[in-house]
């Protein structure tokens, strides 16, 4: 047994099944498939993290020297590793996000 108003509450709801003239012509168009924008796509190499353990003393060494050269410790660290000859470009220290110009 029901009661009034749940009954007439399942009544108001639409069917869950479609009606065979709803199935043959769809009531919406279908959508033209997007394409992804990857960094692939863009030729940006995605950023992957890099945690090393160090001493605390070296640490703030660092943190100090990008201060004092006004830096990003990120921009030191990358600046530091094409010291040793890896290839590392001004956009690759620069990064995604960019400094205003104060």
């Amino acid at each position: 047994m029901t009661s009034k108003k749940l009954g007439a509450l399942l009544r108001s709801v639409p069917r869950a099944t479609a009606d065979e003239a709803s199935e043959s012509a769809p009531a919406v168009p279908a959508a033209e498939p997007v394409s992804r924008v990857t960094h692939a796509t863009l030729g940006i190499e995605p950023e992957v993290p890099l945690q090393v353990l160090i001493p605390a003393g070296i640490r703030k060494q660092l943190a100090l020297r990008a201060a004092e050269e006004g830096q990003s410790l990120r921009a030191l660290v990358l600046r530091a590793i094409r010291s040793l000859g890896i290839t590392v470009t001004e956009a690759d220290i620069k990064g995604k996000r960019g400094r205003r110009s104060a």
